[in-house]
């Protein structure tokens, strides 16, 4: 004789279930509202800031946009709201999530062309166009690359051709990450510095000896990196605070020695 189950009332088991269950559905909907909270839905365009930068290192040209309210400090860093879209060259932007961030990149190979147009597409069929110009690039003549250095002598680094009236950013960095190995107590050649020394674009720059110290160790992996800018006109369709910044970059790596 079969086995026959007879039909039951509900358990206080089914109620903790449906309890628990009716607490997941509320916490799935609270952080999906975080996530728009956190997305340019619903935000007007004139309250949007915009970062973006166009990077040509030698071999490619590379796009980085970032979103953001204004607010200042307590600013909120944005993702696109999936019915608005980002095109970079005319090619959508891809997507790479960061820590605390999301950025829109886009990377091609350098051809040559001096500048990039981004076009935002809003949800409510509004739209914003940028173009970010690249300024003049250049190479690196000294030091050459891989070559060891003397930190007891004078370094001439060069670089052509110049910009007369312009500035070049020159950052020193170690292969060790941010380094301990070389440092140097005269402010004028702190390389190491959040951002470098900015000098004149005048295609030379005299490092004297002896201003770059390498503590107990006598030989140190380093390179400096190059770096021409130049800001392009933000649009005023947009929030105030942000920027657009067009970038020359070059990295000859070395070897300091005594």
């Amino acid at each position: 004789m079969g086995l026959r189950i007879g039909a039951r009332g509900p358990s206080r088991y089914d109620a903790d279930v449906r309890r628990v269950s009716a607490t997941l559905v509320l916490v799935l909907v609270v952080a999906c509202d975080g996530e728009d909270a956190d997305s340019t839905c619903g935000i007007p365009t004139e309250r949007i800031q915009v970062v973006a930068s166009a990077i040509q290192n030698g071999s490619t040209l590379r796009a980085e946009v970032e979103f953001s309210t204004d607010g200042g400090p307590g600013k909120d860093m944005l993702a696109l709201c999936d019915k608005d879209q980002l095109t970079i060259a005319g090619a959508p932007a891809e997507v790479v999530v960061r820590p605390e961030r999301v950025v829109y990149s886009y990377t091609r190979e350098e051809t040559g062309t001096p500048s990039l147009r981004f076009d935002l597409q809003r949800e409510d069929e509004t739209s914003v166009g940028f173009t970010i110009d690249v300024p003049p690039a250049f190479e690196v003549t000294s030091p050459e690359s891989a070559a060891e250095v003397s930190r007891s002598m004078d370094l001439l680094l060069e670089w052509a051709p110049p910009n007369p009236g312009e500035s070049m950013r020159i950052e020193l960095g170690e292969e060790i990450g941010n380094g301990v190995c070389l440092e140097t107590d005269v402010a004028e050649h702190d390389y190491k510095g959040l951002s470098g020394v900015d000098i004149e674009d005048d295609g030379n720059w005299k490092i004297p000896a002896d201003v770059i110290d390498s503590g107990a160790r006598d030989r140190c992996e380093a390179s400096y990196r190059f770096t021409r800018m130049l800001n392009s006109e933000y649009p005023s369709e947009l929030a105030d605070g942000g920027y657009l910044e067009g970038r020359v970059e070059r990295i000859v790596a070395f070897v300091s020695v005594p």
